[in-house]
């Protein structure tokens, strides 16, 4: 429910602000509010929930912040400043990874060690859905009604999922003999810099999401390109749904927990190979078909990658890490967006090929480095580096 709202909230925030202000930019500053204060809050939404002893309780009360900045957003955009709207979705995009990287990083207190990999395969089920309901949510209500009752509904949501939250049965564990009880800040960034598997997962799944990020532009291009605007919705939810049933193959039979890093690198470049059909054809139903496989990979990636994080992370900074990795990736796929504008007067099958290229190269090169780790000397290797070792 909460990340329902978070990726429906996005979408009801562009259509208030094209009914609300005469300002054609003003949209996109909107949901950049909600996304770029994830990698700065991170470290510090991670933390907090670290360090909580009902780690669920802090969840849920970000959640609520999350909740609150949509509502106030809706009830006083364009009766206020626009610099006190910005500054309300500043603060609820900073409650943000909570719904993410928190809210994940707290699964293994929930499940058995054997049942994590699939109890990841459905948590990556979650964001797929998300990722068709939100916006649909959002759309057809700012359809019905209008954005406001939009944005409205998107709060709600994410009130609603506050709840259920804010209940779950975890609790921090008991810190060992001799051991810090409160990890600093900079701990679990340490942690993920000590570990050489666990920094080459995080740093390349977040590297590699630079071309997916910028999937929605292009695919808008080559729809705009064949005078059907409207398909590259469509298409988009063709990435969401090969993810779902992704997802649900990784449920079914995922990989064992040593090989979670190298699934990582493998699903990345299986994600970028069908992209690559847009350098020869623009033709929509089969860039549909091919972003549909694409995003059939992108399952087992979210699957792996949590479990990777899971198995890498010391237990007393996990939700850092979770976070932060999430943070990254939040920041990647905005910056791939941004940055795809440099291309913008090429022809699409450049722009497929850069979007295509970079998790393909991205996953080759993880797959050489965590090659070189399993091959280094064992008392030279991280915790956890052996990735077809143990985790």
């Amino acid at each position: 429910m909460v990340r329902t709202a978070d990726d429906g909230g996005r979408v009801a925030l562009i259509l208030l602000a094209l009914d609300r202000i005469d300002h054609e930019g003003a949209t996109g500053l909107l949901v950049a509010c909600l996304m770029v204060p994830h990698i700065v809050a991170a470290p510090l939404v991670g933390a907090l929930t670290d360090w909580s002893r009902r780690p669920a309780l802090v969840i849920g009360g970000l959640a609520l912040g999350f909740s609150a900045s949509l509502a106030l957003t809706a009830s006083t955009l364009g009766h206020v400043p626009l610099s006190v709207s910005v500054l309300m979705l500043l603060l609820g995009g900073s409650c943000g990874p909570a719904l993410i990287g928190g809210l994940s990083s707290q699964l293994s207190r929930l499940a058995k060690p054997e049942s994590l990999p699939r109890v990841f395969g459905v948590d990556a089920m979650t964001y797929n859905i998300a990722g068709v309901a939100g916006p649909a949510l959002a759309g057809l209500t700012a359809s019905l009604v209008n954005s406001t009752a939009a944005c409205l509904l998107m709060a709600g949501v994410c009130a609603a999922g506050a709840v259920p939250a804010g209940a779950l049965p975890v609790r921090r564990e008991r810190a060992a003999a001799g051991a810090t009880a409160r990890p600093s800040l900079t701990a679990g960034a340490r942690a993920i810099v000590a570990d050489k598997t666990l920094a080459t997962v995080i740093l390349a799944s977040a590297v590699g999401q630079l071309g997916p990020g910028a999937i929605p532009v292009v695919v808008a291009l080559a729809a705009k390109a064949h005078h059907h605007a409207s398909a590259s919705g469509l298409m988009l939810s063709a990435v969401a749904v090969g993810g779902l049933l992704g997802s649900l193959l990784w449920t079914a039979r995922p990989a064992p927990t040593p090989r979670a890093p190298t699934v990582v690198m493998l699903a990345m470049c299986a994600t970028g190979l069908p992209v690559l059909v847009g350098v020869v054809t623009t033709s929509l139903p089969v860039l549909t078909a091919a972003l549909a496989v694409s995003g059939f990979f992108l399952g087992p990636l979210i699957g792996a990658l949590f479990t990777a994080r899971n198995a890498l992370a010391p237990s007393d900074v996990r939700a850092q890490v979770f976070t932060i990795g999430a943070g990254l990736k939040i920041t990647a796929a905005a910056t791939g967006t941004a940055a795809i504008g440099l291309l913008a007067g090429a022809p699409l099958a450049v722009q497929f090929l850069v979007v295509g290229l970079n998790p393909i190269v991205t996953g080759l090169i993880g797959l050489a480095v965590l090659a070189a780790l399993a091959n280094r000397p064992a008392g030279r290797v991280g915790a956890g580096a052996p990735a077809t070792g143990g985790a």
